[in-house]
């Protein structure tokens, strides 16, 4: 078997999908990229135990053989990052299991695996549901709440994207119990009623593709998988088990305090403040009055402080002190577009929203944050 193919284009595809391949695997094979020529066209695809992604690329069959076989994802990334974009040649001897590489001044060589032994993706049941939704969309919905999910293990269903799907729109939501991210979408319309969440590794290969894709992207889940078509790839990810949070429980609807404020003068002040923060709890007091927010930190230990005052427009009645995490708000500050936002509190014990002030069209976004305990209040 021996075909040609740009080293460039067979870099890129290829690093794409190995970041499916996990560090460290219980099967030896899921450490390799399985090989299946057909023809003109090359399908690589790279899994682990829960995730497998696949590309597909053209390349030049030299000798019309078709076959298949797994190549170590380690022997083939590094030699062709060092390699000038250039025509190789992969001749493959599927008996003996010797390859080579050959470039226009040399070649290496090495033995690739029997790619008998490499699982089969996972098939969907006949109840399969199909939604399709623009690749924009989905890539906004996961951009805006993955870094709200959870990274603890004991509580599974917390550590993904829940996208629970509507007649009338779609909803991402993430939430690590301290901090919850919901944001609607209208844009994206679905025949029934259905919901999944999508684990973060998932999340985190799709948003290395998203980009790159125009157009919808075609979704098909059951209750075990979701299969997904991104142009040249194709994603396939178990989903988690469990039954989400009610999101829409937690949420305070009649937050009498409302603020608005610009969003890049607020978060400079907060990043520049929180440096003087305790590291080990990274607190960040905000205190509100008819004048605006002021911004204070302090680290005991080291005798450092620091106190800045932020223009906003609040409520004439409004005298309140509110402690948040610094770098959740710094990030959730960060993550929107929004020139202002507003920020609806109650009191310093129940939780507050931050909602930006104007919205893409179709898109409604809010960020929901605890306070921390302030100490002697």
């Amino acid at each position: 078997m021996k075909f040609e193919v740009a080293s460039n284009m067979m870099l890129q595809h290829l690093q794409l999908i190995a970041r499916v391949i996990a560090s460290r695997s219980t099967l030896p094979i899921l450490e390799s990229v399985l090989f299946e020529l057909e023809g003109d066209k090359l399908r690589l695809t790279a899994a682990d135990m829960a995730n497998r992604m696949s590309t597909e690329l053209t390349v030049n069959n030299i000798g019309g053989e078709n076959g298949t076989f797994a190549v170590p994802e380690r022997i083939l990334l590094e030699p062709l990052k060092e390699l000038p974009d250039q025509p190789i040649a992969f001749e493959v001897n599927t008996d003996s299991k010797a390859a080579q590489i050959a470039y226009s001044n040399g070649h290496y060589t090495f033995v690739v695996q029997d790619a008998s032994t490499y699982p089969q993706a996972a098939a969907l049941s006949q109840d399969a549901i199909t939604s399709v939704l623009p690749a924009e969309s989905l890539m906004s919905g996961l951009s805006a709440t993955l870094f709200a999910t959870s990274q603890d293990e004991r509580r599974p269903i917390m550590t993904g994207v829940y996208m629970d799907f509507f007649e009338d729109k779609l909803v991402f939501v993430g939430s690590d119990g301290q901090i919850l991210v919901k944001q609607e979408d209208a844009n994206v319309r679905s025949s029934q009623r259905s919901a999944f969440c999508l684990p973060r590794k998932a999340c985190l290969l799709l948003r290395s593709v998203l980009p790159k894709l125009e157009g919808n992207v075609q979704l098909t889940y059951d209750n075990n998988y979701l299969h997904i078509e991104l142009g040249d790839y194709t994603l396939t990810a178990r989903l988690l088990e469990g039954r989400y949070p009610n999101y829409n429980s937690v949420i305070p609807t009649s937050n009498p305090y409302e603020v608005k404020v610009d969003r890049l003068q607020l978060l400079s002040g907060a990043k520049r403040v929180a440096i003087f923060s305790n590291p080990a709890t990274s607190m960040l007091r905000m205190e509100f009055t008819p004048d605006g927010i002021r911004l204070s930190a302090n680290d005991i230990d080291f005798s450092v402080a620091a106190e800045e005052h932020v223009a906003a427009d609040c409520p004439a009645d409004m005298n309140m002190r509110i402690g948040f995490k610094s770098d959740v708000f710094q990030t959730i500050l960060q993550g929107m577009s929004s020139d202002e936002v507003i920020i609806t509190l109650a009191d310093q014990t129940r939780a507050g929203l931050i909602l930006p002030a104007e919205n893409e069209p179709g898109i409604s976004l809010c960020n929901l944050l605890l306070p921390m305990k302030l100490i002697g209040e």
